[in-house]
Formats: structure tokens, sequence, C-alpha cells
């Protein structure tokens, strides 16, 4: 893959001669990346690494050298540009009843201008929700948000007029029950996966929330028929009425944030999948965010899950490619595989 260095300005330092690149995508939270270079390679003004064909470009965040009887090498990593949204803290207290990408826009409007991050006009997308925020990180307060309505968000680099704008988007559906998009079906039998694990858990699984405010708590039940067995958590908000504030959009953010706190305890279906490029061509066919069919032959399992995130490999002229699909998996499951 094409990688170009980029001084603090944006301006091109040379093209990268990589031996070794991990470029991690993630739909719900900041991704990032890893390149390793011999020394002679790497140039100490490079502030970001961008490539023309991804829509991420990473910040040089972490160098690290290796002096080895093979010679001398550079180690690059760091996040992509969306981690900079959680260089900021959300202060003073922000609400919002309205359409969550708005929101999202007037947030980094507020208080990412010093970074050279900028928000441009675009057509609302989801629908409305209720939000209240103080002294949680930027980034991570957004993507819990949009997460409830299934969307994204990211940070541009613009390479030709050398500016960053900011844009929240969602990924297709390639499921075979739409017919406005091809199909993307991934299973050992169509030919489109390699390697496939499936985790289901759900030990850790809450469906009703205790949300305690100032003044008060608000139960939130999401079990739907009412008639499985209550599975609580509870949870203090923080929050309290601001001036002004009415009692029904109070109380919706106070919902908002018992919704978002329940979102990290949902039953866990995560599958993971090393693809085949034959049948189906990443990029062109599939790409992250999309939401996809999966189908686990050999148990006879279906699901229909969205591509949380895209792990490529550079390394002796070999391009892989590992899809993770559904939810995130806890931190001990990633540490067990390893």
């Amino acid at each position: 893959m094409e990688l170009i260095g980029l001084d603090a300005s944006f301006k091109p330092v040379k093209t990268l001669k990589c031996i070794n690149i991990q470029w991690n995508r993630r739909y719900y939270e900041a991704g990032d990346y890893q390149l390793q270079l011999r020394a002679a390679d790497w140039e100490p003004t490079i502030a970001y690494v961008y490539t023309p064909l991804r829509p991420e470009t990473g910040m040089v965040e972490k160098i690290e050298t290796e002096h080895t009887i093979k010679g001398d090498f550079v180690l690059v990593s760091g996040f992509f540009l969306e981690g900079m949204l959680n260089w900021k803290t959300v202060y003073p207290r922000y609400q919002a009843t309205g359409n969550l990408s708005d929101t999202c826009r007037v947030l980094v409007a507020l208080h990412m201008a010093d970074t050279g991050v900028f928000t441009q006009a675009a057509s609302a997308l989801g629908s409305d929700a209720a939000f209240d925020s103080l002294g949680d990180p930027l980034g991570d307060v957004m993507y819990g948000a949009l997460k409830l309505q299934a969307f994204s968000q990211r940070v541009r680099l613009d390479y030709e007029r050398e500016n960053l704008l900011y844009e929240v988007w969602q990924g297709l559906d390639r499921t075979q029950t739409q017919q406005t998009h091809t199909y993307a079906v991934f299973s050992q039998h169509f030919g489109t996966a390699d390697e496939m694990t499936l985790t289901q858990d759900q030990s850790g699984y809450r469906n009703y929330a205790i949300a305690q405010y100032e003044g008060g708590a608000l139960e939130v039940d999401l079990r739907g028929d009412g008639v499985q067995p209550k599975r609580v958590l509870y949870l203090d908000t923080g929050l309290s009425p601001a001036d002004g504030q009415s009692e029904a959009n109070f109380l919706a953010a106070v919902a908002t944030a018992a919704r978002t706190q329940l979102a990290q305890y949902a039953r866990i279906v995560n599958v993971e999948v090393s693809v085949l490029q034959s049948n189906l061509l990443y990029l062109r066919d599939y790409d992250l965010g999309d939401l996809c069919d999966v189908r686990d032959d050999r148990l006879g399992l279906a699901f229909e899950a969205r591509i949380i995130e895209a792990a490529e490999v550079w390394k002796a002229n070999t391009h892989t490619i590992s899809l993770q699909f559904g939810d995130k998996l806890p931190t001990v499951y990633r540490r067990g595989r390893q």
C-alpha cells in the first residue's frame, strides 16, 4: 500500500518504504496503525502517515528504534486522526435534543477549532436523540451515542486543500434482505472466508437499568416483551436538570445515558473472519461498517452483522485481511487468544 509521510502542515515529505504495515480500521472507536521501516528510510519531520487508498490518516505518536545484527529499524505507530477527538473533554456541560449527527458536528465545532478540525454543512443522518455530557472524553462520548444508531464518525484529511474535515457516516447494508446494494455473504461454503471464529457470550448481559440522577431514578427496560427475567444494571448518571430544561428533555437525556451504558452489557456475538480475496473483493464488494450476512456452516448458524474492525497486514509482499463482525470482544478475550 502506498504510504506518504507528511509534515505538520500536511506537506509531503517522502514516500515510505515499509517492511511491515499494520492498518487497524475500527467502526465504533478510533483505529490505529504500526509501521516497521529501516532507519535510513524514516524522516523525523514526518507528523502524519497518509494514503490515498484508505480514508484514514495516521498520526505519528510513538517512535521506537531497534538496533540488531540485521540492521537499524524504526517502529512508528499511533491512532488515526479520529484519536484526536479524545484530546478534548466535554466541558462545560453540553445538552441537546435533536438530530444526533447535528449534535456531534456542533460539539466538534465547539471543542476542536484549535486542532484544525472543521465541520461542513451536511444532511442530517439518523434520528433525534437526547444528549447530555459533562467531563467525558469527546471522542468516546460521541462514538457511544452514535453506536446506538449504528453510525460512526471520521476525521478525514483533504489532501488537496490540506485541511481536516469531520463527518458522521454509516456503512452500507449488504445483506440479502435488501436490494439496493450488492450482497456480501461470508462463509467457508461460499468461498469468502478462510478461518472463522465465533464467540457468543451473555455472561455480562444486562437488559434493565436503574439510572440514578439528582433527585430521583429512572428505570429503563430493554426486554421488549417484559417476560424475560430482569438482568439489572445500576448506574449513577450524575445528571441534574439544567436551568430552563424541561422535565421531558431531562428524562430523555437520563434514558439515553442508561441505554449507552446498557449497550456495554449487551449479548456478545462476535465473528472473526480471515477473508479470501476471490468471490468478494475488499473495498469493492464490502468495507468497514457494512452490514453483511455471516454464516457458520458447520454449526448451521447465520447472522446479519456489521463489520466493526478491519485489520490489514502487509508483510513479505503479502496482504492479509481479518474482519470482526458484531460486537467488540472484551479485552480478556483478546489477551487469551494472543
